[in-house]
């Protein structure tokens, strides 16, 4: 059954103002997981690869840990450098390339400049409507956003000529060399679809994929993601979310399935011990 959530974000797909000379289409909003099947189904009808991101908050921007506070952006090498010396000190010792340390990083949270997206579209829209601490004083939540890429073309876009494959991230590979951190004026590029081997547990959870975009500088676009072709996005109401998480919870996503770590296992036992007991 189709409730007045379903029906209005499929009215939105396609409403737009009436009466306006200058009409424009309605930001496409998706209210339930039926609503995100609907606007699904014409995206992945040709079996073409597509990636998801979800933002909790609509104003976030898409742009890598890494470049969203200054003294990040000028000090990703050091930060980089100074991890790799603790991870050692800690007696941890890995055989990694340059860009296995920026993913380890990454999987630490770290600021990198990579951003992480998902195979899994359940699992962006977990993250597009996540409760936050923004809403717990308040008891309301802001719009969120969800976000579809098409990762080769993403990759064409780029100048790839090679059907635009997601790119593996290795030292190896020339092209990625002009991403690494310190690389960037030497050959000016758009970002990049990579993937990573799957060797770290969140990014196997979170059949986590990533894009990979050179340091801005102050003559180029911030936010260069939000220019590229390959990308759509769609609101997520924040009178939705709680709706969206309940069904999220009942077809497995929940932050226990999303993180895997003990302390939210615990949690959740904890919350649920002794619920329906007569």
């Amino acid at each position: 059954m189709i409730d007045r959530r379903d029906r209005e974000s499929a009215a939105n797909l396609t409403a737009v103002t009436d009466g306006a000379a200058d009409a424009k289409p309605a930001i496409p909003t998706i209210g339930s997981v039926e609503a995100l099947m609907r606007v699904l189904a014409p995206i992945t009808a040709d079996g073409r690869e597509v990636w998801y991101r979800g933002h909790r908050d609509l104003s976030w921007r898409l742009e890598a840990s890494a470049y969203r506070l200054e003294r990040h952006r000028t000090g990703e090498r050091a930060m980089l450098a100074r991890f790799r010396q603790e991870a050692a000190a800690a007696g941890l010792q890995y055989a990694f390339d340059e860009w296995g340390w920026i993913t380890f990083a990454q999987h630490h949270a770290l600021p990198t400049r990579l951003l992480d997206w998902s195979q899994g579209p359940l699992v962006a829209l977990f993250f597009a409507c996540e409760l936050g601490h923004d809403s717990d004083a308040t008891g309301v939540e802001t719009d969120g956003e969800f976000f579809v890429l098409y990762p080769n073309d993403l990759n064409v876009e780029a100048g790839d000529n090679d059907g635009g494959h997601p790119r593996l991230l290795a030292d190896g590979d020339g092209k990625l060399r002009d991403y690494l951190p310190g690389k960037d004026a030497e050959n000016p590029s758009k970002p990049r679809a990579v993937i990573a081997p799957l060797v770290f547990d969140r990014i196997r959870f979170q059949t986590g994929t990533f894009t990979v975009a050179q340091l801005p500088t102050a003559t180029t676009d911030t936010e260069p993601m939000r220019k590229a072709q390959a990308l759509q996005s769609f609101t997520v109401p924040g009178d939705a979310k709680a709706n969206l998480r309940e069904q999220l919870d009942a077809l497995g996503f929940n932050e226990v399935s999303i993180y895997r770590d003990l302390d939210r296992i615990a949690a959740r036992i904890k919350n649920g011990h002794g619920r329906g007991a007569a």
